[in-house]
C-alpha cells in the first residue's frame, strides 16, 4: 500500500505539502496541488480510518454527505445522525452535493483523505457503482447509505418501505372508488422512487385495473420542479387524487392547484410522504400525511455505522427497512362524490382578450398562468403562437382587421418602426399612473418600451445572452493538465473570443482525439433573427459597428474584418453549417454532451440545467460572454391602437408585473422582467444564472438601427439581412472577408440612403 512518503516523492514535494493538500490546513498553489492529486490517484493512495486503525488510535470523525440543505426530510435525518453520534463522542462533518454527481465524488474523496472513521451518504448518483466499489469497498470504509441504494453492490442500507407505503395508499384509494390517481416522484434512478412506482402499479394490477403511465411523473424533488410539472403535465380537470413522495413535491403541487383554482380536498385529494410531527399546524391543511420518522432513520443509520466501525474488517452489511405509520392506521380519505369546478365569485366575460405571442418558453408560461388571471377577473384570454420570423408580418397584416389581436408581443428592435407606423398604442398615462408600479421592473426593460419619452407597452421578457460551459470538464484534473501542456495557460471559462476559439478547438475531437466532447461549441443561424446576434456580439467585442455616430454605414471596417475572422474560426469547431442550425438544436447538442460550450439566451438556462441533471452527464457553469458584449434580449406586450378593450388589457398588464406572477413565470422557464425573482434566495439557488443575467443588464447592447426624430425608421430585419449575407457570401460562395464586407457596405449604403440616412453633409 502506498504511503504519504511515496506520494511526496512521486509529486516532488515535501510530506508536509501532501498533508496540507489533504487536510486543507494551508493554502497550496493550484499547480502543486494538482501534481499531488495526480500522484495520489496514480499510486491509489487513499488514507482511511480502517487502515489507520491497524497502526494507531481510531479517528472519531464521521463524514455525512447529503444532497441539499433545503430538503426538510433530509434535514430531519441529519438531526438524528448528529444527535446520536455526538452523544457517542463523535465529531460530525457534513457536506452537500447539491445533487451533482461530481461534487458528491469530490466530497467523499475529501472525507476519505481526511481519515474519517466512517461515512453516511444520501447519494445523488446510485448508478455510479464503480466509484463506490473503488472508494468504499476496496478500502473497506464503514459506510451506511440512506434511502437511495447504490446499484449492483451490497452495502449497509437503511430506508422506509417505500414500496409498501405507496402500494397501501394507492390500493386504499382504489378501494374507496378513486380512479384518476397520479403519482409524482423524484428521479427514477433513485431506488426509493422506483419502489414507489412499483408499489403504485402493483396496487392497480392487484385491484384488477389498468394503470396509466401518463399518470406517473418524475421531478427533481424540489417544490419548484413539482409546481412546473403539475402546471405543464397534469390534466387537473380530470384528476381525483395525487400521491407525492415528499413534502417538497406536495408543496409545489399545492401551489399549482391554487393557480388552477383547485381546492384540497374539496376538488382533489393530495397524499404525501412527510415527517412525523406532533403539531398538526405544521402540516399542510387538507393534505393527508404519511408521518414517517426521518429522525429515527438518522439515528438507526448512525447506530449501524458505529457497529461496523467497531469491527472494520469483519463487519457484515445490513439492510434495515422501517414501516410508515400510515400503514398502521386507517387511511381517512373520504371519496369525493363528484369533482366540481372551483367556485368563483367572478362572472366570466364572454368577450375577452386576444393575444398574439412568439413561440417561446415565456409565451407558453404566460398562457399557463393566465387561467389564474381569468379566475380572478372573469376576463378570458385566447392565445395564438407564431414563429419569431413571422410575428411582425402577422401584426402588419391584421392590425385593423375584424380578427385583429388586442395585445401582441413585439421584439425590442422593432419599437421605433412600430411607433412610426402606428402599430402600437401609447400607454404612458397607464404606466405613469398609480395603478401601475414600474419600479417593480428592471429599468433597462422598461426603457425597452420607451420611445421619445413615451411608453408603448410593458416588458414581458427581459434578459441577455450568457455562456454555458461543462463545468465538470473544465474542473477535471486530467483535462486541465492536457490543456496546459498544449496551450501553456490554465483552462478556464474563456474571457475573450480568441481564448474561446482556442478552447473550442481543444474540445473538438477532430482537432483533439482525446476530447470528451465531439465539438467545442455550436453556432445558430438557420434564420437571420438567430444568426444576427451571433455576429453582433463578436462585432461589438472587437470594436466594430454597422453605422457611426453620424448614421453613416461603416460595415467594411478593420474591426469588423477581425470579428469575421474570429467567426470563421468558431465555425470550424461546430458540427454543421450555421445556416442549418437552430437555437433549439444548439441547446439540445449541449444538453446531450455533444458540445463543451454554448452561447445562448438566459431563457434556455432552466431547460439546459434540468436536462443535464436528468442525463447525469455533469455540471453546468455560467459566465458572461467573452468580451462582455451580449445582445439585450427583450420582448414587449403592445396594445393594438384599434382595440376596444383597453381597460381589460391594463388589468392584464398589471397582473403580469406582480411579484407572485413573476415567481411563477420564472419557475416555468419564463424570463421575467420583474426584479423580485432575481433577489429571491430560493430561486437564485435553483437558477444561479439569474445573478449573471442581472449584472449583464449593465453592459448588454440593443439591436437597433440608426434613428433620428421625424426621420423614417429602417426596419431592423433589413439591416440584419445584409449583415447575415456577408457571412453567407464568405461561407457559401468562397468570397474573402474583405470582398464580402465591401459588397455588404454597398448594400447598406443603398439601404440607408433609401430611408434618408445620413443627413446631408452640411447638417453634420
Amino acid at each position: 500500500m502506498a504511503t504519504l512518503k511515496d506520494v511526496a516523492k512521486d509529486a516532488g514535494v515535501s510530506i508536509a505539502t501532501v498533508s496540507c493538500c489533504l487536510s486543507g490546513s494551508k493554502t497550496v498553489k493550484p499547480e502543486t496541488k494538482m501534481r499531488v492529486m495526480d500522484s495520489i490517484e496514480k499510486l491509489k493512495y487513499i488514507p482511511n480510518a480502517s487502515a489507520r486503525n491497524l497502526k494507531s488510535s481510531s479517528s472519531n470523525r464521521i463524514g455525512v454527505v447529503l444532497t441539499d440543505i433545503d430538503n426538510l426530510y433530509h434535514a430531519e435525518i441529519f438531526k438524528g445522525i448528529s444527535s446520536f453520534l455526538q452523544d457517542k463522542s463523535y465529531t460530525v462533518s457534513v457536506a452537500f452535493s447539491n445533487n451533482s454527481p461530481d461534487i458528491e465524488c469530490e466530497r467523499i474523496d475529501d472525507f476519505i483523505s481526511q481519515n474519517v472513521s466512517g461515512l453516511i451518504i444520501i447519494t445523488c448518483q446510485p448508478n455510479n457503482t464503480d466509484f463506490f466499489k473503488n472508494r468504499i469497498k476496496n478500502y473497506n470504509i464503514p459506510t451506511v447509505f440512506i434511502e437511495r441504494c447504490p446499484d449492483d453492490i451490497f452495502v449497509s442500507f437503511i430506508s422506509f418501505d417505500n414500496y409498501q407505503t405507496t402500494y397501501y395508499i394507492t390500493y386504499e384509494l382504489l378501494r374507496k372508488g378513486y380512479r384518476k390517481i397520479a403519482l409524482i416522484t423524484g428521479s427514477e434512478h433513485f431506488s426509493s422512487e422506483r419502489e414507489c412506482i412499483s408499489g403504485y402499479k402493483d396496487a392497480f394490477t392487484n385491484h384488477n385495473m389498468a394503470y396509466d403511465d401518463n399518470m406517473v411523473g418524475n421531478t427533481n424533488m424540489s417544490k419548484e420542479g413539482a409546481f412546473k410539472y403539475t402546471m405543464t403535465s397534469i390534466d387537473t380537470k380530470n384528476i381525483e387524487a395525487v400521491i407525492t413522495t415528499s413534502q417538497n413535491i406536495a408543496e409545489g403541487v399545492l401551489e399549482a392547484f391554487h393557480i388552477k383554482g383547485l381546492k384540497v380536498p374539496e376538488n382533489v385529494q393530495l397524499i404525501t410522504f412527510s415527517e412525523e410531527c406532533w403539531n398538526t399546524t405544521a402540516k399542510i391543511p387538507g393534505v393527508v400525511h404519511s408521518s414517517r420518522t426521518a429522525f429515527t432513520l438518522g439515528t438507526a443509520a448512525s447506530n449501524l455505522l458505529l457497529r461496523n466501525i467497531k469491527s472494520p474488517l469483519l463487519f457484515e452489511e445490513e439492510t434495515i427497512t422501517f414501516s410508515d405509520d400510515i400503514i398502521n392506521y386507517p387511511l381517512d380519505v373520504p371519496m369525493v362524490d363528484a369533482l366540481k369546478p372551483p367556485k368563483d365569485n367572478v362572472q366570466v366575460n364572454p368577450s375577452g382578450l386576444r393575444v398574439l405571442m412568439v413561440d417561446l418558453a415565456t409565451s407558453h408560461s404566460t398562457m399557463l398562468l393566465s387561467s389564474n388571471f381569468t379566475r380572478r377577473t372573469g376576463i378570458p384570454i385566447s392565445f395564438d403562437f407564431v414563429p419569431q420570423n413571422k410575428v411582425l408580418k402577422t401584426i402588419q397584416d391584421m392590425i385593423s382587421s375584424k380578427d385583429a389581436y388586442d395585445i401582441y408581443m413585439y421584439d425590442v428592435p422593432w419599437l421605433e418602426y412600430m411607433v412610426q407606423n402606428s402599430f402600437v398604442s401609447d400607454i404612458s398615462e397607464f404606466v405613469d399612473s398609480n395603478d401601475f408600479n414600474k419600479d417593480l421592473l428592471f429599468k433597462e426593460n422598461m426603457d425597452n418600451c420607451r420611445c421619445e419619452d413615451k411608453f408603448y407597452g410593458v416588458p414581458i421578457i427581459g434578459g441577455s445572452q450568457i455562456m454555458f460551459y461543462r463545468k465538470d470538464l473544465f474542473e477535471n484534473r486530467e483535462i486541465i493538465k492536457t490543456f496546459k501542456n498544449k496551450y501553456k495557460i490554465s483552462l478556464r471559462p474563456p474571457k475573450t473570443w480568441t481564448e474561446f476559439n482556442g478552447t473550442a478547438e481543444f474540445f473538438t475531437r477532430s482537432y483533439n482525439p482525446k476530447s470528451p466532447t465531439e465539438y467545442g461549441t455550436s453556432f445558430a443561424g438557420i434564420i437571420d433573427e438567430e444568426l444576427a446576434p451571433e455576429i453582433l456580439i463578436r462585432l461589438w467585442s472587437y470594436g466594430g459597428k454597422i453605422w457611426d455616430k453620424y448614421n453613416r454605414a461603416c460595415l467594411n471596417s478593420p474591426e469588423n474584418a477581425k470579428a469575421f475572422h474570429s467567426i470563421l474560426r468558431t465555425v470550424k469547431y461546430t458540427g454543421q453549417s450555421p445556416f442549418e442550425v437552430s437555437i433549439q438544436q444548439t441547446v439540445s447538442d449541449f444538453c446531450h454532451g455533444k458540445t463543451a460550450m454554448l452561447i445562448t439566451y438566459t431563457e434556455y438556462a432552466a431547460q439546459i440545467s434540468e436536462s443535464i441533471h436528468k442525463k447525469i452527464i455533469g455540471r453546468v457553469g455560467y459566465e458572461p460572454l467573452p468580451g462582455k458584449t451580449p445582445v439585450s434580449i427583450g420582448w414587449n406586450f403592445g396594445l393594438n391602437p384599434f382595440s376596444t378593450k383597453t381597460e381589460m388589457a391594463y388589468l392584464y398588464f398589471n397582473w403580469l408585473c406582480k411579484h407572485d406572477t413573476s415567481y411563477y413565470m420564472t419557475i416555468l422557464d419564463g424570463q421575467s422582467p420583474v426584479i423580485a425573482p432575481y433577489h429571491s434566495h430560493e430561486l437564485l439557488k435553483l437558477y444561479p444564472w439569474m445573478e449573471i443575467t442581472e449584472k449583464s443588464f449593465e453592459y448588454a447592447r440593443k439591436r437597433n438601427g440608426p434613428y433620428r426624430s421625424k426621420a423614417l425608421v429602417i426596419p431592423q430585419n433589413k439591416i440584419e439581412t445584409i449583415l447575415c449575407n456577408v457571412l453567407r457570401l464568405i461561407l457559401t460562395q468562397g468570397l474573402s472577408i474583405q470582398a464580402a464586407l465591401d459588397i455588404g457596405q454597398k448594400q447598406m449604403v443603398t439601404l440607408f440612403n433609401y430611408y434618408g440616412y445620413p443627413k446631408p453633409l452640411h447638417f453634420i
